[in-house]
């Protein structure tokens, strides 16, 4: 296997697999009570040796039973209890709300029912994706709640959308091998394009699960080389990083190589005083970062569709989070509804929403793609987010920059 594995609060995610919790399809109360910086739904892992859930938001309530440490709750709600305590209500019932942290890194799933649909967006009129079948896996992101009048909660994954009651944690030995890449890969890989319809597995071989389909013309980076099951005469298959498969495998036939992404170091203005920014070229759909002068890391990455470009200027980064919640419900006039729990590694430069970060929906990198902010790969995404200011101090999830000229990183956009 290769690839790490993401720890919440330095607890292994694999670990968690002990008492991830399933629910049956659910109702949103209402109103909803903020919690935590999302505002629920959202997905919290147990961060003590275990907590009890009651009936009622208070300890002298029944007790429905208890979750032990590293399992995965969705909450729907806070609540003040009788006592002033707080509290947070999941679909079984309520528990201490500081027996909860929030959950942003993925984990891998498997269906438990015959089959289900994966929806585009949370909500079944955005049309079905996929069908998945009992067994087949899914990197889950996180919870949203229902969109265009909808009021259940879903789950979240790199395939879209599934209701509450489908998924749980993935047990299977070849979940193992889908691990997310590191930062650390980032700089050594290479471009390629997808040559046709194809499969995407967890292993080189296969006879291990089909993660899902790539339909050609997409981008992917090459991050290794491995040996497998011969096809066509090769036993050369690829480890790739990308948007919705990132650490999966493909066989080396269907990926024709890119010419590799040109730099571009053009600087800030002078008064910026700065010794690294970025820079994103928007002709050539391409992110350079630059330090003294020298090109030190250069990627392709997907911007602004029609009508909704990438804005030109020069900025500087304010505020990066581990994983954001981006939604079509804090955005004015959107294109369409829309709901993304944990955006990986995001970086924002400009109000209203623009910002750098990792994109787990797509793989459409160095092409237009998104609703304009610049899209990168995961692998991509952590390793810029190591190089730029602010940074966060050990264990925060969230920084923000003091100043232009302090510590924030510019950002120059070009025509």
């Amino acid at each position: 296997m290769t690839g790490p594995i993401p720890t919440v609060k330095g607890y292994s995610l694999r670990t968690l697999a002990a008492a991830i919790l399933l629910v049956a399809l659910w109702l949103l109360p209402a109103p909803l009570a903020e919690a935590r910086s999302f505002g629920p739904p959202w997905e919290g892992v147990v961060n003590g040796s275990q907590t009890l859930v009651h009936e009622r938001p208070d300890p002298a309530s029944p007790i429905v039973g208890p979750l032990g440490e590293g399992a995965i709750v969705v909450v729907l709600r806070q609540a003040t209890g009788a006592d002033g305590g707080q509290w947070l209500q999941i679909p079984d019932g309520f528990v201490a709300y500081d027996d909860v942290d929030e959950m942003l890194y993925p984990w891998t799933a498997e269906v438990t029912v015959a089959s289900v649909p994966v929806y585009a967006r949370p909500y079944p009129e955005s049309g079905v994706m996929r069908v998945a079948r009992r067994g087949d896996l899914l990197r889950v992101t996180g919870v949203s709640a229902g969109l265009a009048g909808g009021s259940n909660v879903w789950w979240a994954t790199t395939a879209g959308y599934l209701p509450m009651g489908t998924l749980r944690w993935a047990t299977n030995d070849w979940a193992g091998w889908w691990q997310l890449p590191e930062a650390s890969e980032a700089p050594d890989g290479w471009w390629g394009v997808i040559r046709g319809q194809a499969n995407v597995r967890a292993a080189p071989t296969t006879a291990s699960p089909v993660l899902g389909t790539f339909s050609g013309g997409e981008h992917v980076k090459v991050l290794s080389e491995e040996h497998g099951q011969p096809l066509d005469g090769s036993d050369l298959w690829y480890r790739i990083d990308g948007g919705r498969y990132a650490g999966a495998r493909v066989h080396s036939s269907i990926v024709a190589k890119l010419p590799p992404p040109r730099p571009n170091t053009t600087p800030p203005p002078a008064d910026w005083g700065a010794t690294s920014w970025i820079v994103v070229d928007r002709k050539d759909s391409t992110l350079t970062f630059v330090k003294g002068g020298r090109p030190i890391f250069v990627t392709y990455v997907s911007l602004g569709q029609a009508g909704v470009s990438t804005p030109a200027g020069t900025y500087s980064t304010f505020g990066k989070f581990i994983g954001d919640r981006m939604s079509s419900r804090t955005v004015a006039n959107p294109s369409h509804p829309y709901d993304l729990p944990n955006v990986p590694f995001t970086q924002y430069y400009k109000d209203g929403g623009y910002g750098i970060h990792g994109t787990y929906w797509h793989d459409y990198f160095g092409q237009p793609e998104s609703q304009g902010c610049i899209n990168l790969t995961w692998a991509d995404a952590a390793y810029l987010f190591q190089l730029t200011e602010p940074t966060l101090a050990p264990g925060d999830v969230v920084a923000w920059a003091s100043s232009r000229g302090g510590n924030a990183t510019p950002v120059v956009i070009l025509d």
